[in-house]
């Protein structure tokens, strides 16, 4: 309360601490000339900022993953660093009562509530200095510190252990304009080439010189050389560019091939909450006693209660979120239910690989107070100030595991990977194998056709031989008959008379 005391011209300020003190301060002059004049800041709680060794009842949770005790048995972890800071800076300390196993939730068939929330709510305690997630029916019987951490709402399952095979991924290394302009280099170098070449004084027709032009650019493409070099310069440099040109398109392509390779994508039975409702085959835990729980089983929306009926029975659910990661590791068909920042605590070792999937959900999470507390406006005009200045986020960061200094480790490239471009390797080989058998038996087929061809005339010249030889039997035996014939004729047409001779016989010619 402000007091003007008797004819005093001075207004103080009167406020506890402790029951047994008042604090007495001098906060401005009243005078009928001038008014009131202030003697100190705006800012009530900059003049408060002293508890004067205040101890104030403190409850913790064991399992929190913000709050650890060292080996010292001092509070440590983000809300237990932040704590420090806050009794450091109000001169206050605090005792721990007690510790619980869970955050604490509403029963509504008890009506109690369970956990730190019972702690603070029965009055055994003044602060609880554990991450609670503010919610409304929190609200209505504890008091909430200012939020101190935002994060996203996850699910998080077992690593799947089938991975896509990445067929496009040698293609996607570039876009479709840049895959479009290496073609149009391509056919644009051949037609270029093909009139360089008639300028200089080729004979072949055009339609072969672009042919020859486009499968020695594509030989170059493919990292090789050139049967002839040519002899032009204005050849040799349009040669040299475009093997240039190729080798930095190689390299460019196999350092975007690498990233494809090394960044290993699983294939995921959801990519959202909607989508594990829908997918129906995997049950849903979530750390037993926290508000996440409360969202969906006080709720009435239709997709609540889908996700309740997911939901594992109350006795089945983990305790903290190390055990929920226990408990998917063992079952693949189980989802946990938790925070994004769940990876970046230090004290917290996952035993299995995990994959983690956006929910759309965001929650915020403070240190809670008892309902009504008098101290609950100065520690949060305290933490503002911290947040302010940054001390938030530095004790953020040395709380939080800094992954290898963010650098991203890349996972060695599996065999199922690299799939795609082993079966292209197969194909070309298997492709060369039988165009080589094809060629094999065409050479054989025209050697043989020339083989015969050769032969045709020695054939044809023996043939002949025979034939003239036969042909000069023939005339040979038709002339011995014609003479016989002839003699046989003679003496068959004549007549041989006394006086020796020879006179026609001419009944034979009658």
């Amino acid at each position: 309360m402000l007091v003007r005391c008797g004819t005093e011209n001075i207004i103080r300020e009167w406020y506890s601490i402790d029951t047994n003190q008042i604090e007495i301060k001098d906060v401005a002059t009243w005078s009928l000339e001038k008014g009131i004049t202030k003697m100190v800041s705006d800012f009530l709680y900059e003049r408060r900022s002293n508890l004067q060794g205040l101890i104030m009842r403190a409850v913790i949770v064991k399992d929190s993953p913000y709050i650890i005790k060292n080996k010292n048995g001092e509070i440590d972890g983000m809300f237990g660093k932040i704590l420090r800071e806050l009794c450091d800076t109000l001169n206050f300390s605090f005792n721990i009562v007690s510790e619980v196993k869970e955050y604490g939730r509403w029963n509504p068939d008890e009506k109690t509530w369970s956990g730190g929330m019972a702690e603070l709510y029965t009055g055994r305690a003044d602060i609880s200095i554990s991450d609670f997630m503010i919610n409304n029916d929190r609200l209505n019987v504890i008091d909430y510190t200012i939020p101190l951490l935002t994060s996203k709402n996850i699910l998080v399952i077992r690593q799947p252990e089938n991975l896509t095979i990445q067929w496009s991924s040698h293609f996607l290394t570039f876009t479709l304009s840049v895959w479009i302009a290496v073609l149009g280099v391509l056919i644009i170098s051949s037609i270029f080439l093909v009139l360089l070449k008639i300028k200089s004084g080729s004979d072949n027709k055009i339609g072969y010189l672009l042919i020859d032009n486009l499968l020695e650019i594509w030989g170059i493409f493919c990292q090789q050389g050139l049967p002839n070099f040519p002899k032009k310069s204005s050849l040799r440099i349009v040669y040299f560019s475009i093997f240039l040109s190729i080798i930095v398109f190689w390299a460019a392509y196999s350092a975007a091939l690498i990233s494809f390779l090394t960044s290993v994508n699983y294939v995921l039975p959801f990519d959202s909450l909607e989508g594990f409702v829908a997918d129906g085959t995997y049950q849903l835990a979530i750390p037993r006693g926290t508000a996440y729980y409360d969202r969906f089983a006080n709720s009435k929306h239709p997709f609540a209660r889908k996700i309740m009926k997911l939901m594992l029975k109350d006795e089945e659910l983990p305790i903290s979120e190390y055990e929920g990661f226990k408990k998917i590791c063992k079952n693949r068909k189980l989802a946990l239910y938790t925070t994004d920042q769940i990876n970046n605590i230090e004290n917290l070792k996952i035993p299995c690989n995990v994959v983690a999937i956006e929910t759309g959900y965001i929650s915020n999470f403070a240190m809670i107070l008892s309902k009504y507390n008098p101290f609950t406006d100065v520690i949060n005009f305290q933490l503002q100030k911290f947040i302010d200045n940054g001390m938030i986020n530095r004790l953020k960061d040395t709380s939080f595991q800094m992954k290898s200094n963010h650098m991203i480790k890349h996972q060695p490239v599996p065999l199922i990977s690299v799939i795609s471009l082993i079966l292209f390797f197969s194909i070309g080989i298997f492709s060369s194998i039988c165009i080589l058998i094809i060629e094999k038996c065409i050479f054989v087929r025209k050697e043989k056709n020339i083989s015969m061809k050769d032969r045709i005339p020695s054939i044809k010249s023996s043939v002949l031989y025979v034939k003239r030889k036969k042909s000069i039997r023939n005339l040979a035996v038709d002339y011995a008959d014609r003479k016989c014939a002839r003699i046989q004729f003679t003496s068959n047409n004549y007549n041989v008379h006394s006086d020796g001779f020879l006179y026609p016989d001419y009944n034979f010619l009658i």
